[in-house]
C-alpha cells in the first residue's frame, strides 16, 4: 500500500523518505508546489528529476529563471550539498511525476523490480 506524504522542506522529512525506502515502502508525495520552478532542490536530486522533467511532465517550461541558474548555479549547489553528505539520492526507486494543470505536483517513488529472468 502506498504511503502519502505532504512534503515540507525540513530534514525529518528526508529522514522519513529514507527510512520508507529502506523499507522497500511505495510512496506518494503531494508536494503542494504547482511550478516546477519552485521545487526545491535537495527533493529534485533525492528523486533524481529536475525541473525540465517535472516542466515536461506539465507541458510547459521552466519559467521565471536564468538558463544560468539552472545550467551552472544549481549544478554547483547540488554537488556541494552531496560532498558534504546532506542530499542523498534514492537508491533502487523508480520515481513518476503527476503534475496536472492547476494542480499540485505528486511524486510517486516505488522500489525498482529486482531483474527478472530472461
Amino acid at each position: 500500500m502506498e504511503k502519502s506524504l505532504t512534503f515540507n522542506d525540513k530534514e525529518t522529512f528526508y529522514s522519513e523518505l529514507l527510512e520508507l525506502e529502506s523499507r522497500k515502502e511505495e510512496y506518494c508525495v503531494d508536494t503542494g508546489i504547482m511550478e516546477a520552478r519552485s521545487l526545491p532542490l535537495r527533493l529534485l536530486h533525492h528523486v533524481g528529476l529536475s525541473k525540465d522533467d517535472v516542466a515536461h511532465a506539465q507541458h510547459k517550461a521552466v519559467s521565471g529563471e536564468s538558463a544560468w541558474m539552472q545550467e551552472y548555479v544549481e549544478p554547483m549547489v547540488v554537488k556541494f550539498n552531496e560532498m558534504i553528505g546532506k542530499y542523498k539520492p534514492a537508491r533502487d526507486y523508480e520515481f513518476t511525476v503527476q503534475a496536472e494543470d492547476f494542480d499540485t505536483i505528486k511524486i510517486h517513488g516505488r522500489p525498482k523490480e529486482i531483474g527478472t529472468a530472461v
